[in-house]
């Protein structure tokens, strides 16, 4: 038995199913799951502009992780934050809005890809980025699961 391609009749097939997998995968899920998404990041700018890092790690799975830019993962709620609290010591908090969200996933994994803001409490810029955050529905509420982000690099003059 030769290689799959050698067989022309089951290429249009192979093709076929390849397609129906990535549609599959990039459908959008249901208005309510958005809907309740966006509620929970709502519930997390909220908290980091509190500087309240035991809510945030209390938004993630029992296995959520970061996968911070330059750095280790960060596993499970406590740790969370603990990475969050270390990370803002000493200094008043910051806000952080997002927009430009895609959705992609089901009523029960959803994938998030958008762009965030963080301002300092003075409201000046400090950063621009994306993340990937991926959401799970466990016992009727959604929580993060991963939590990847990085910045767009260093602000330019006249940014705002």
């Amino acid at each position: 038995m030769g290689p799959i391609f050698t067989k022309p009749a089951l290429l249009p097939a192979v093709v076929a199913l390849a397609f129906a997998s990535a549609a599959v995968h990039a459908a959008e899920p249901p208005h309510s799951a958005v809907a309740a998404i966006k509620a929970e990041n709502a519930r997390w700018a909220d908290a980091f502009k509190q500087g309240d890092y035991q809510a945030i790690g209390r938004l993630y799975t029992d296995d959520g992780t970061l996968l911070q830019p330059g750095g280790d993962r960060v596993v499970g709620p406590a740790a969370i934050a603990k990475y969050f609290t270390a990370g803002y010591a000493g200094r008043a908090p910051d806000t952080v809005t997002f927009s430009d969200a895609e959705f992609y996933g089901n009523d029960e994994v959803v994938t998030e890809v958008s762009n965030s803001t963080i301002r300092g409490h003075d409201d000046k810029l400090k950063s621009r980025g994306k993340q990937a955050l991926i959401f799970l529905k466990q016992g009727g509420v959604w929580k993060l699961h991963r939590d990847i982000w990085n910045d767009n690099g260093p602000l330019k003059p006249g940014d705002r």
